[in-house]
């Protein structure tokens, strides 16, 4: 199904409201995209294919709502913060016709826009920096990476060439300015050689490194909360029951964390800030009992959720490459 295939190497199963500081647009842009509530907190979200259905839980009163919104066979799950009102908007891109829907969180409309053509890939990120999300998708061709960024400051939109077909996308705040940034991760040669990590940051220039290894999947976040994306990466053990192993390079200090958390064979990752201090979780969600497990950066405990069914697929899994 189109919505199991948007993210990249994942290997799917069988089946924020603005704070006062500006240093923290990085990760509340991420976290508004699942922040349906404006309350601070990603919210637990899951799409049921059965129905196209947005299964939502609000972190603010612990009520819910069920929309339906998308076909499983043909759309992508986007979401993002459309209209800046600090609320994440329900959306999707629709690779038969290459036209965006999406739900207008400040005003309850459903509004749309064609935007990139089939086979293309959604990205869509605050690429311009004013707090709305802006649809973009690349496109794999002639050995090259394009992106086209339709940027929601009217200013029309714009068109360039950054990594090789064979990479794998990465955007993310990385400078800290409030501006994605155009960034992709180049597998080696082997499953298991290092992996090259190419950076076009928007307040100038580029940085390239090595980080993890060709199979590990790409989990940005800004887990030290310096208001910088930290490149961080999942990697997956030998049998269904291996532990998951993140690596987390911080950008504030240059220093590497290390966890485990979750289970190769049944968990998809979602990372974001559930307990709402302005840092990334490390969280998953277990696809066998429908269950979030996330690791609060607040207070390093875990918090157990149950939300979804078997062959649901976690909203928050989106920006899982």
């Amino acid at each position: 199904m189109k919505f199991f295939t948007s993210f990249g190497k994942a290997v799917l199963l069988a089946s924020a409201v603005l704070v006062i500081t500006l240093p923290a647009i990085s990760q509340i842009s991420l976290r508004n995209a699942m922040d349906a509530d404006g309350d601070g907190k990603a919210d637990f979200m899951v799409f049921r294919p059965d129905g196209g259905l947005w299964w939502r839980y609000f972190s603010g009163d612990g009520s819910f709502s069920v929309q339906q919104f998308g076909s499983a066979n043909q759309d992508f799950m986007t979401p993002g913060d459309y209209d800046g009102d600090g609320k994440g908007d329900i959306a999707i891109w629709r690779d038969t016709d290459g036209v965006w829907w999406w739900f207008r969180s400040s005003d309850n409309t459903v509004n749309a826009v064609q935007f990139g053509a089939t086979g293309d890939e959604p990205v869509a990120r605050d690429y311009d920096g004013d707090g709305k999300t802006d649809h973009a998708v690349v496109r794999r061709v002639n050995g090259e990476m394009i992106w086209y960024i339709l940027r929601s400051t009217d200013l029309g939109y714009q068109a360039g060439q950054f990594g090789a077909s064979t990479d794998f996308v990465a955007p993310g705040d990385y400078d800290g300015d409030g501006k994605f940034d155009l960034a992709i991760q180049r597998p080696g040669p082997t499953p298991t050689s290092p992996a090259t990590w190419f950076i076009s940051l928007s307040s100038g220039g580029f940085s390239i490194f090595q980080f993890g290894i060709s199979t590990d999947l790409i989990v940005p976040g800004d887990y030290d909360g310096d208001g910088k994306t930290d490149v961080a990466v999942v990697r997956e053990g030998p049998t269904p029951d291996s532990p998951l192993i993140w690596f987390i390079l911080q950008s504030s200090n240059g220093e590497a964390l290390v966890y485990q958390w979750g289970v190769t064979g049944t968990d998809l990752t979602v990372q974001n800030d559930y307990d709402g201090d302005g840092k990334t979780d490390v969280a998953v969600w277990r696809d066998t009992d429908g269950t979030f497990y996330v690791r609060n950066s607040s207070t390093g405990t875990m918090s157990v959720f149950q939300w979804g069914s078997p062959s649901d697929f976690p909203i928050a899994g989106y920006d899982t490459h």
